[in-house]
């Protein structure tokens, strides 16, 4: 298939590389240049504009950072919407993590040109290196079909959570929700077995090994890097922007989370974030 692929930042070369590899053109659209070279380094060919990759693609899948870039992508005056023929149809993945009801709103308003699939993903920058993602796909059957050969190159886990835009978003939400619930936890058992002389270490090596297991834990190493050497607009950002966006939602929807809100406490205060 023809793959036009937009948003080329860390999870994106990634996964667009993989694309390639797997036999698919992917066409790639960046305003960053730099992110679009490393792209066509792994064989991902440039759009000259949306209105390229509209006119060209099979299929799109949209990995941008935020709600208001997808938003002037897809519903845009010179987005996709704006430049498929009526009632075309085009289908387009978006496997950013946003809100739920933004990502409805975003699909209404392009509903007579664009077929939106809500699809975010989990696994981060080494999910996405490996191919191993977990992904959970909102969306028609028909659009899920056609995009099943997609997602089995970037995913390992591919889960239909359901027909409508914004269900995978709200599985995405409740997966950030265990994962800042865990790495809470991680620090709080870090520092109780630190008060003892024991190690991080060996607590890593021992709860890795027992009960106490668990994705963070594999990866804390790795997931400390992110504070420890913070740069805006890291991984860490995005994990911030996603936990807030679980606080807002839930509490609008009257969800209690009281363990999510005092953990994004806890880890806003040790990672020295506003």
């Amino acid at each position: 298939m023809i793959v036009g692929w937009i948003g080329l930042g860390e999870m994106g070369v990634p996964m667009a590389a993989n694309l390639v590899a797997a036999g698919h053109r992917v066409l790639g659209y960046d305003h960053d240049a730099a992110r679009l070279e490393l792209a066509m380094a792994a064989g991902v060919e440039p759009a000259a504009s949306l209105a390229d990759v509209a006119a060209q693609a099979d299929l799109v899948v949209s990995m941008l950072r935020t709600v208001a870039q997808t938003e002037v992508v897809l519903a845009g005056a010179d987005g996709l919407a704006a430049a498929v023929a009526e009632a075309r149809g085009l289908v387009v993945a978006v496997m950013s993590t946003l809100e739920p009801r933004s990502l409805r709103r975003i699909a209404a308003e392009t509903a007579s040109r664009l077929v939106i699939v809500d699809a975010p993903v989990s696994g981060g920058v080494r999910g996405a290196e490996a191919g191993t993602l977990s992904i959970m796909a909102a969306g028609p059957a028909q659009a899920l079909d056609l995009l099943r050969p997609v997602f089995d190159v970037l995913g390992a886990t591919v889960v239909a959570v359901g027909a409508e835009p914004g269900l995978g978003q709200a599985a995405k939400l409740a997966n950030q929700v265990m994962m800042a619930v865990n790495m809470a936890g991680v620090l709080e058992a870090l520092a109780v077995a630190r008060s003892y002389g024991v190690s991080d270490e060996a607590v890593r090596q021992t709860a890795g090994a027992g009960t106490g297991n668990s994705w963070v834990l594999e990866h804390w190493s790795w997931m400390t890097s992110l504070w420890e050497q913070y740069t805006p607009g890291n991984a860490l950002d995005i994990l911030v922007k996603d936990i807030r966006a679980v606080v807002a939602e839930t509490g609008e929807r009257g969800v209690d989370v009281p363990l999510t809100t005092l953990a994004f406490e806890r880890l806003l205060g040790e990672w020295e974030l506003p």
